[in-house]
């Protein structure tokens, strides 16, 4: 059957997380597009993602396929159509007919995120569930060296939910890069992007709580020992999901999937 991909934007807090949930009638992003897709294609179709997104967490570019018994002949249109009928919190930004081997998950070699935080006294309500708000002022520097020691191959066990570290074979994981700046408009706001070749339950936000933790003297362990130590109770808070935004998906053999960001 021909294999279709898209491209996602959807604003998290009008959702459940991305993936469906069984015998519940809460809204998530896999179960609105699923119900969009089977009134234009006229059939049950199953998405598969790049990642889940937990409840509130955003995306600028969420990669999804599935299997469909049409062979879709104008993706401008399917794009309209979908945008048309589904939630107004999620739109369809670019879509294209991919290799049969393709799989939104296992083809992909990184993901990449993006965390904002909004660092001043005072709330900006413009931000509001867009961005963390934290008072006391973050020392920049201070966070860059923290989070160059994160960079490369760690066993990320402490950076996970505990109840989730079972579930996986293995913690350990490989970050790209941890790249932080301040935002040229608004000086208050901090952007933190993370690359890596994939990622635990929680573990970006965990990974950025630590850090602002750690570089704030709040935790009595350094980096180093925190990794050591593969307990999540020596890591530093779990950061809100709102402020959270799922970037890009890179498939380094997927070069019509990696075009699809080029819209």
């Amino acid at each position: 059957m021909p294999n279709h991909a898209l491209l996602l934007e959807y604003e998290g807090t009008a959702f459940h997380g991305f993936q469906k949930q069984k015998n519940s009638n809460l809204l998530t992003v896999q179960g609105e597009l699923e119900k969009s897709l089977k009134i234009i294609l006229r059939e049950e179709v199953k998405i598969i993602a790049a990642g889940r997104t937990d409840a509130g967490v955003h995306a600028r570019g969420m990669v999804i396929n599935f299997h469909s018994k049409n062979q879709i002949q104008n993706y401008s249109k399917l794009n309209l159509s979908l945008n048309a009928i589904s939630n107004n919190k999620l739109s369809v930004l670019n879509s294209c007919e991919v290799s049969e081997k393709f799989h939104a998950r296992f083809s992909c070699t990184e993901r990449e995120y993006e965390y904002l935080i909004q660092n001043s006294s005072v709330p900006h309500p413009l931000f509001l569930n867009k961005t963390y708000h934290y008072k006391k002022k973050i020392d920049i520097d201070k966070l860059k060296e923290l989070a160059n020691k994160l960079e490369g191959v760690h066993d990320f066990a402490s950076f996970t939910k505990a109840e989730s570290k079972k579930k996986y074979t293995s913690t350990v994981r490989r970050i790209d890069f941890i790249k932080i700046s301040v935002d040229s408009e608004f000086s208050y706001l901090i952007k933190i992007k993370i690359k890596g070749s994939g990622f635990l339950h929680n573990m970006v936000r965990i990974t950025i709580g630590t850090l602002i933790d750690t570089s704030s003297n709040k935790l009595k362990m350094d980096i180093e020992e925190i990794l050591k130590k593969q307990d999540r109770v020596h890591a530093g808070v779990t950061l809100p999901a709102y402020a959270l935004y799922f970037c890009k998906a890179y498939y380094k053999d997927f070069q019509e999937v990696e075009s699809l960001y080029t819209f």
